[in-house]
């Protein structure tokens, strides 16, 4: 089982943002989520997620929808001080984004259940943080899906995780981190 994060393109001039997570970047959810000795920055960006149903490659994106029947939410957490050495040195920056436990994983709910209108929760200590609308990333779904499926073959349980926001949240010690659709707790994590 892999990761793969991805931000499609805005405009046909710009290339999609992708990277793959190792399946070890999976956080237990039965344990608190300890700040790497490596990082004093360690950020989080609220995502979409996807789990591939079957496999497929070159998928067209009017095909997409027969490949994911589930979706949840997570946060893609990223080690920003690391990332910005890394990518002023111009070297890779998977260090900064795909270490153990990079990436809190929500409870999975079918997709059928999700409406258009749907707008999903992220709280910092019980206090809202954003509300976000998923109609325009499940928009951006088949798209993705596609560009992906391009580069990569997709497995049975792969993940994709597609960005809500480009906003990147301070994960500091001491806060616990909950997520929710349609009143549904996806998730639930104490920072350390």
């Amino acid at each position: 089982m892999k990761i793969v994060y991805i931000q499609p393109p805005t405009s046909e001039q710009e290339a999609p943002l992708l990277y793959i997570k190792p399946d070890t970047a999976v956080h237990n959810r039965e344990l608190p989520l300890y700040i790497p000795d490596f990082t004093t920055d360690l950020r989080g960006q609220a995502v979409l997620l996807i789990k591939i149903s079957k496999q497929g490659k070159c998928i067209s994106d009017r095909f997409a929808s027969k490949y994911y029947e589930q979706v949840s939410l997570g946060l893609a957490l990223t080690a920003y001080d690391r990332q910005k050495e890394l990518q002023a040195a111009a070297r890779p920056w998977e260090l900064a984004t795909a270490f153990d436990g990079s990436m809190v994983v929500g409870s999975f709910l079918p997709i059928h259940l999700l409406q258009q209108e749907t707008v999903v929760v992220f709280s910092e200590n019980g206090a809202v943080i954003e509300q976000l609308p998923l109609q325009q990333t499940l928009q951006r779904l088949p798209l993705a899906l596609q560009i992906v499926s391009e580069y990569l073959t997709l497995r049975t349980g792969d993940v994709l995780a597609l960005p809500l926001t480009d906003v990147l949240y301070s994960m500091k010690g001491d806060t616990t981190w909950e997520a929710t659709i349609q009143t549904e707790r996806l998730f639930s994590v104490t920072v350390k």
